[in-house]
């Protein structure tokens, strides 16, 4: 199992390649559960403002599909429960899943 800053660091590197720089904040990842109850990664994608209105869903599939091809190739096996939210959002406590 990787340890969380290293998952942090393939995630933010996959989006930013994926999303651009100018989309993406950095990345966050913290223990998490599937819908099983077995370890998952609880993952947060910090955006610009703004970024939803550019970025295309094709390119959002793209990078999970990016993401979890870097995950198994590291022999990473909990599941990638990915969230997305702004500076703003995080520090008003309000971290939408989606």
């Amino acid at each position: 199992m990787l340890d969380y800053p290293e998952v942090s660091r393939i995630v933010e590197a996959s989006a930013k390649a994926v999303l651009g720089d100018e989309n993406i904040v950095r990345a966050l990842t913290e223990p998490g559960a599937d819908s099983e109850g077995k370890d998952a990664l609880r993952i947060t994608i910090v955006v610009t403002p703004g970024a939803a209105d550019r970025i295309k869903g094709a390119d959002v599939m793209k990078m999970l599909l990016d993401i979890h091809n870097r995950l198994d190739s590291e022999k990473e096996e909990r599941t990638p429960i990915i969230h997305y939210a702004t500076e703003e959002e995080l520090a008003a406590g309000d971290n939408p899943e989606c």
